[in-house]
């Protein structure tokens, strides 16, 4: 019970981290570099940097690796199966829309069944 509280307040805490960052990088790139394209890659770890990125990470990585989500395989409705059960049995807080379909969305598309993005 101690974990899932202290997964919840860090998933919290990561967000709201990853939000003023966020918002500190756009501030400072109002021209597009390649420097900043990598900058932005490395602020998600190893996930796909597309849409979407960015908010899986602020949820994800509070809690666990984004290694582990690169690893999986899943349909949309295995994502979607993953995230329940992380919310019904390993206490992850609840993810409210948009958010949450922003990140099926990504899972979705970048981490299917076909393993586009399986690290190396």
């Amino acid at each position: 019970m101690r974990i899932a509280k202290f997964c919840k307040a860090a998933t919290t805490l990561t967000y709201m981290i990853i939000l003023i960052l966020a918002a500190s990088h756009q501030v400072g790139t109002a021209s597009a570099s390649n420097a900043a394209d990598e900058e932005e890659e490395d602020f998600n770890g190893i996930l796909v940097n597309k849409p979407g990125a960015d908010i899986t990470f602020a949820y994800c990585a509070g809690c666990h690796s984004e290694r582990i989500i690169a690893q999986q395989g899943l349909t949309r409705d295995g994502w979607i199966e993953v995230l329940e059960w992380m919310a019904e049995d390993q206490g992850m807080g609840e993810i409210e829309d948009p958010d949450y379909t922003d990140i099926i969305n990504y899972l979705s598309d970048h981490y299917g069944e076909d393993r586009p993005n399986f690290p190396s």
